[in-house]
């Protein structure tokens, strides 16, 4: 307790209330606005400027609460942001306009950005994200020249700083906002309304299955026991068998000339490990599973877990990332034909020798791919591996039927879509979605070995590459990020920004 004067009896009968920010642009610009002083809006050195710019950090406020709705082109992590970070965001701002004669918008965007609402934010994309969204509101033209904040919509309208005025006159002009946000003006592309849709349906969707009763209704058709039963033995049946090293071609495993192993060979091995560990875990559950329903042996926890999982098409929990398994977000049956086909591409790459292209999506630990891959590079021409770094052009050819040869450095990878942008393979650079695509095939992708200290290329993106489109992760005992595995740079002819604010990345699955 805070402290002892206060009843016990009259905290033990209470409720807790919480006021959730207000849904929607207008409603959350309203209320930002209606809390604000009179004394205090009128109150600074330079009027003009303070108002353009606390109208544009209300405006940053709004949409950086909004865009946590588009799952995770929105947001990798949707954080809480109070009315307390607002607050303190406009302090800071009123200070240093006052106190210098010049707009400090560098220190803004940093106090701002990376402090203010920057300290609730853990993950590192996300950083840059917040830091660009502001960046279309702290800016000369926004505060200066009223410049309009989303030029796209201005024939819908036109969202931008008004005319210096009395605190009324923001109300009245925030009060003729359309009641429907588009996407366009939180940075993101229409196809992200799709996004929004698909999260609302899975989370209802969810609440649903997990209310859905065990027991069958007792009609004319299967019963949950016979359905179960019939999946595990199916599945049992096209369980493929574990990987072999005594099936290896002669030149994965081979030594080089310095009397080690080539690298890729050790990164396989580690891979065929992990792989026959989940396959030998997912042969004994299916085994236990149609014993426990014959009622030979007692349906454990796991199996009855397992049992439900079955029912809603659901990848058991220890066939998963928490598991033995590796991230995937697709149903059961979808996530079996990938296991195959996962194990089909190892067992190909252990029988037949290095493959032209590598089907990146196919691993449980990429990063080590690619550390694998840089390593070989390293000892081939005698340089230190930790002055190297991958270099990405993206190809003409989509996969492993038209890349007949490997490059003679780095390594060909392939079997990535694009969330948020595609490929244009005319103009060879990173374009806008087609309308009502949400993940487009990325060609092959050639990573070419570079020495640290050349330099980066110009007009170019730096694109985050997932594991999964839900993107957050969590750091693992080695360092790295559950989900996240690298940046790639790739070739655009608009700003970098623009593919921040729109959430493009690279994905190596699908959900389907």
């Amino acid at each position: 307790m805070p402290t002892s004067k206060f009843p016990v009896t009259v905290l033990q009968n209470s409720l807790k209330l919480t006021i959730e920010p207000p849904k929607g642009l207008k409603a959350n610009l309203s209320r930002s606005y209606q809390e604000l002083d009179e004394k205090v809006f009128e109150s600074s050195a330079r009027p003009a400027v303070y108002k353009n710019m606390m109208f544009g950090l209300a405006f940053f406020n709004a949409v950086i609460q909004e865009r946590r709705k588009y799952g995770a082109v929105g947001w990798n992590i949707p954080y809480q942001w109070m009315t307390s970070d607002l607050q303190t965001a406009q302090q800071n701002l009123k200070m240093y306009i006052d106190e210098q004669p010049d707009t400090p918008y560098e220190a803004l965007m940093t106090v701002t950005a990376d402090v203010v609402f920057g300290g609730r934010i853990t993950d590192k994309m996300d950083v840059r994200t917040a830091r660009t969204v502001l960046e279309a509101f702290y800016n000369k033209g926004a505060v200066e020249e009223h410049a309009s904040y989303c030029p796209q919509l201005d024939v819908r309208f036109r969202y931008a700083a008004p005319p210096e005025g009395p605190l009324d006159s923001y109300r009245k002009y925030i009060s003729t906002f359309p009641l429907v946000d588009r996407p366009e003006i939180f940075g993101l592309h229409q196809n992200a309304d799709i996004s929004s849709q698909q999260k609302e349906s899975k989370a209802i969707f969810d609440a649903i299955i997990a209310v859905q009763p065990r027991t069958s209704s007792g009609g004319a058709g299967k019963s949950n026991d016979e359905i179960v039963a019939e999946m595990a033995d199916e599945l049992a049946r096209q369980m493929p068998p574990k990987l072999q090293r005594k099936e290896a071609h002669h030149l994965v495993f081979r030594k080089l000339a310095d009397g080690s192993v080539n690298p890729l060979g050790i990164f396989l091995a580690h891979e065929m490990h992990k792989m026959n560990r989940l396959i030998g875990q997912m042969a004994t559950m299916l085994r236990e599973m149609g014993r426990a329903i014959k009622g030979l042996v007692v349906m454990s926890a796991e199996l009855d877990a397992m049992y439900a999982n079955f029912l809603f098409q659901q990848v058991p929990g220890p066939w998963g990332e928490n598991g033995k398994g590796y991230p995937s977000l697709k149903p059961l049956s979808s996530w079996f034909k990938d296991f195959v086909e996962r194990v089909a591409f190892l067992h190909k790459w252990l029988a037949d020798g290095p493959p032209t292209t590598f089907w990146i999506s196919s691993f449980f630990f990429p990063q080590g791919f690619f550390t694998s891959a840089l390593q070989a590079h390293a000892r081939k021409f005698m340089l230190p591996i930790d002055q190297l770094v991958f270099r990405a052009q993206v190809m003409k050819s989509l996969g492993v039927s038209d890349t007949p040869t490997p490059p003679e450095n780095g390594v060909y990878i392939h079997g990535m879509y694009m969330e948020g942008a595609r490929w244009n393979a005319v103009e060879g650079t990173i374009d806008e979605s087609y309308p009502g695509e949400l993940f487009a095939l990325v060609p092959v992708l050639w990573l070419q070995p570079a020495m640290v200290d050349d330099p980066q290329p110009e007009g170019t993106y730096e694109c985050p590459f997932y594991k999964t489109n839900v993107r957050a992760g969590t750091l693992s005992t080695t360092g790295h990020s559950t989900n996240h595995v690298c940046n790639f740079d790739i070739p655009s002819t608009l700003e970098p920004g623009h593919w921040v604010r729109r959430g493009a990345a690279l994905i190596s699955q699908l959900n389907e």
